[in-house]
């Protein structure tokens, strides 16, 4: 076996063991997928909500089933990108250099332990790249159709993609046969097409997950998030941006030298195009996406000398990356993952316990003494999915939200509205109007006037009418107490 191979092969099992040993609770979009799993599988005691991929939750709930774990998703994410790595090497026709960059990429490092549907859509959206390669090259139009169906179903496990998708028309189709244009969209309907089904059973409408995502996407870059400490601002702070800049190859610059650029021109101005919408909105995990098509490319541009530099700068980055993952393999620490490292920079805390294990453990003693009970969570809007998370179980009625409970307390059901009018400036009749929102679910079976528990995480819960009586680890219990 080759050096290479062999050194590689030493990274992948590092990797599986870190990925594997760490626990990680807080990482972005967690509850979105386990969480659907877990609500697919019948093992979950709250309600769901999610914006970016219920195919993925879906086709894990039978794992999640039979194993009543999420260790085996945190695997099939871990597998496939693993699978990525072994892809791009055969792409690349077994180039020893992208093999040894890509190993040493801190976005491998950084996404070895998420739980995200990141990992399969990029590993899909990269075979569509590399069939619509193979069609421009030989003009075969299957090659096209694998690619269409290919890219549509990366988009069915990952709604972001539609942006993705709409740089990579702009980029490919420009100049090209309109029927191409035609047999490459129906193509991606093909793949996109078990998404659109499963809307369909769950919301009698096919396209309900797209519009959903969308149209939550535009409005919460317009006027922020419903929910209580997150939005946009978040998401474009000054440490996101560093982080995410970090992560991007220094020598990422070489691909617009003169004679590459003629060469390769729709491929850079692709990933360029992407690399400069995904600074609206700077998270690192999103660069996993393009991550194989960008180390198709920049390695074999690379001189030795800026290799090795690059090989260099990648591997201190990835040591940095992988300290709060070891860390977390016994502590907690609220410099959970590479963002943070320079959000709390001055302010990093190492716990001598975990606190998911703290949360379990006040968990199991609170049901233990109320069971069967509907508990409302808080103070947080999304405080309830990290209990429903954690707690595997049947003697839980519901977790719900306290967002749902003040609604339920104001008779009121719409969380978001926004109506917007075009008045006329002239002598006309009629005007017109467009308006939107999210209401709570008006099949909503909860029974919100027999809650009389409230758990707070790290506080009290903050409903009137509600007193705590006793403190845990973690967690406070409050009862409602009768005034009357």
């Amino acid at each position: 076996m080759e050096k290479h191979i062999k050194l590689a092969s030493v990274f992948i099992l590092i990797l599986v063991i870190i990925s594997m040993a760490t626990q990680l609770y807080r990482v972005a979009d967690l509850y979105d997928y386990a969480n659907v799993a877990k609500f697919f599988a019948g093992e979950y005691n709250a309600k769901i909500r999610t914006s970016h991929s219920m195919l993925y939750g879906f086709v894990h709930a039978p794992l999640i089933f039979l194993f009543h774990s999420f260790f085996i998703m945190k695997l099939t994410s871990l597998l496939f990108l693993i699978l990525i790595i072994i892809s791009v090497y055969f792409i690349s026709n077994k180039d020893k250099r992208t093999l040894l960059l890509l190993m040493a990429s801190p976005i491998i490092w950084y996404m070895g332990p998420w739980i995200n549907s990141i990992q399969l859509a990029s590993l899909l959206f990269l075979w569509g790249f590399f069939f619509f390669s193979k069609f421009n090259k030989d003009g075969k139009s299957i090659h096209l159709i694998y690619s269409g169906i290919l890219i549509g179903l990366s988009w069915a496990f990952w709604n972001s993609i539609m942006f993705f998708l709409f740089f990579f028309i702009i980029c490919f189709f420009y100049n090209k046969n309109i029927n191409l244009l035609a047999i490459f969209i129906f193509s991606v309907l093909v793949g996109i097409s078990p998404l659109l089904l499963l809307d369909q059973i769950l919301y009698g409408f096919p396209f309900y997950s797209l519009i959903k995502f969308f149209s939550r996407a535009v409005t919460s870059s317009i006027y922020g998030s419903i929910y209580q400490g997150q939005g946009t601002l978040v998401a474009r702070s000054f440490a996101n941006y560093i982080a995410f800049l970090i992560i991007i190859p220094f020598f990422s610059y070489t691909l617009f030298s003169k004679k590459f650029f003629k060469q390769n021109k729709r491929i850079v101005i692709f990933l360029t195009f992407c690399f400069l919408f995904l600074l609206v909105n700077p998270q690192i995990r999103y660069l996993l996406f393009l991550w194989p098509m960008l180390m198709l490319y920049l390695p074999k541009n690379l001189t030795q000398k800026q290799f090795k530099i690059q090989f260099i700068i990648f591997l201190i980055i990835s040591l940095l990356v992988i300290n709060p993952y070891i860390i977390q393999t016994k502590y907690s620490t609220n410099t959970y993952e590479f963002s943070s490292l320079f959000s709390n920079i001055g302010n990093w805390k190492i716990n001598q316990v975990d606190i998911g294990e703290l949360v379990k453990e006040d968990l199991n003693e609170i049901i233990k003494d109320y069971p069967n009970e509907i508990f409302v969570i808080g103070n947080k809007a999304e405080d309830y999915r990290f209990l429903a998370y954690l707690y595997w179980g049947e003697n839980v009625k519901e977790f719900v939200s306290i967002q749902d409970y003040n609604l339920y307390l104001k008779n009121d059901t719409t969380l978001f509205e926004k109506k917007i009018k075009f008045i006329p400036k002239i002598k006309d009749r009629r005007q017109i109007w467009l308006a939107g929102g999210m209401d709570k679910n008006e099949n909503d079976e909860t029974e919100y006037e027999k809650i009389t528990l409230g758990i707070g995480v790290e506080e009290p819960i903050e409903i009137e009418g509600f007193e705590p009586i006793k403190k845990f680890n973690s967690l406070y219990l409050s009862e409602k107490k009768d005034f009357t």
